[in-house]
């Protein structure tokens, strides 16, 4: 990951996704979150928020993991690595990835974006150390 692919990815992705948001849910305020890479911060990456002025998350450096996303790539990861099919290519592991991710359950996502809150007060209360979550 350069700070070109991810500018590619912002521009391909994200803003499509974000202006979809903006359409069905136009009373709900959207909020960008990544972490503190360089790659996150470059330049070239913070002109392309403000000039879509997409509502970016300040994240502060070497902050505890509290991205759900997280939870849900492991999930995702292990059931992978559970079907004991080993992708020869990278095309075989997005339709392995691809298919696990059309099995999960919508209450599953649900609860891990409900979950921010507890994780926010277990980081509180480890004074930004080691948390279950």
């Amino acid at each position: 990951m350069n700070q070109h692919v991810y500018f590619n990815i912002l521009d391909d992705q994200v803003l499509p996704f974000s202006q979809n948001l903006h359409d069905e849910y136009a009373l709900v305020t959207h909020i960008f979150q990544d972490d503190n890479s360089i790659v996150h911060r470059a330049g070239r990456t913070c002109d392309w928020f403000d000039e879509h002025t997409l509502l970016h998350l300040d994240w502060p450096a070497e902050s505890p993991d509290l991205n759900p996303v997280e939870n849900l790539r492991d999930v995702l990861e292990q059931q992978v690595k559970r079907r004991n099919q080993h992708p020869r290519i990278l095309v075989d592991l997005r339709d392995q990835i691809l298919s696990e991710w059309l099995k999960l359950d919508a209450t599953y996502l649900q609860n891990l974006v409900d979950s921010l809150p507890n994780r926010i007060q277990a980081v509180i209360k480890s004074r930004g150390g080691v948390t279950r979550y």
